[in-house]
């Protein structure tokens, strides 16, 4: 049996995972010129997530200020604020990092690939 502990413990990992989810999609979003911001029936075909469960996440992060509320009822939207863009990068690039790597002479005049080739740059090429 969970104790309370293990119980807000799961709740708290379950909502980071979900600030994250949803800040990357509307991040994505935005970047690829889709849209600036994104309603719940938007964000939930791309999260395949139930209305209600979606909005209750949607209110929270607002409410920590990493969105910004467009309108009310059904025709609510909801956008990155600076805060949520800076955090919606930061999943973005963790997230694709594997895919989107730095290449080589991109990685900066301090690194050693600059003195001694492509085969000792510090950063992997792509």
């Amino acid at each position: 049996m969970a104790t309370d502990d293990e119980t807000t413990g799961d709740d708290e990992l379950e909502a980071l995972r979900w600030r994250d989810e949803i800040l990357g999609v509307l991040y994505w979003l935005r970047g690829e010129g889709i849209q600036e911001e994104a309603t719940i029936a938007t964000l939930g075909g791309f999260l395949g997530v139930e209305p209600d469960t979606l909005r209750a996440h949607l209110e929270r992060l607002t409410n920590e200020g990493y969105l910004l509320r467009n309108g009310t009822g059904e025709g609510t939207s909801y956008q990155l604020s600076e805060f949520g863009d800076q955090e919606g990068k930061r999943v973005f690039v963790d997230d694709f990092a594997e895919l989107t790597g730095v290449a080589h002479g991109e990685c900066g005049p301090g690194c050693s690939c600059q003195l001694h080739g492509a085969d000792a740059c510090r950063i992997p090429a792509a």
